[in-house]
């Protein structure tokens, strides 16, 4: 479908033939299909059709919280899970992780590949700050 059929289409559907595709960082149109950018990695990025050019998914620091905040509720709801002995239990559990896995992976925005190493760096760095400053909270407010 060309841009210009789609610049007569209806609002709501133009929303969602937009929403099937990602936003490639450089040249700003949503092009990248949706399982491509699920598959994109630094070491094999999504090509644009567009421009060309090579992005991946990134790691920003709400992802990696995201991401954090996942393994310990599915973690727990394992353990749960793991003392009552229902295997649906723990398909659920596991379906869920996986579910969230994918979900976070979805909405994370494609970087430009040249960025991915910084921004990674700077995710890390913003976690390991946050959880190091709760764990000097929980510290030091205990008894």
């Amino acid at each position: 479908m060309t841009s210009l059929t789609l610049r007569n289409a209806p609002r709501s559907s133009r929303a969602s033939r937009l929403a099937a595709y990602s936003r490639c960082p450089y040249c700003r149109q949503h092009t990248i299909g949706r399982l491509a950018k699920l598959r994109a990695r630094s070491v094999a990025p999504a090509i644009c059709p567009s421009c060309g050019e090579r992005s991946c998914t990134g790691i920003t620091p709400l992802s990696l919280l995201a991401h954090f905040a996942l393994i310990l509720v599915c973690g727990t709801l394992l353990r749960v899970a793991g003392r009552t002995g229902n295997r649906w239990t723990l398909l659920g559990v596991m379906s869920l992780f996986a579910g969230g896995f994918f979900y976070i992976c979805y909405r994370t925005p494609l970087v430009r590949l040249e960025r991915y190493p910084l921004q990674r760096n700077i995710a890390i760095a913003v976690v390991t700050v946050v959880v190091a400053g709760l764990g000097w909270w929980w510290y030091t407010s205990s008894p």
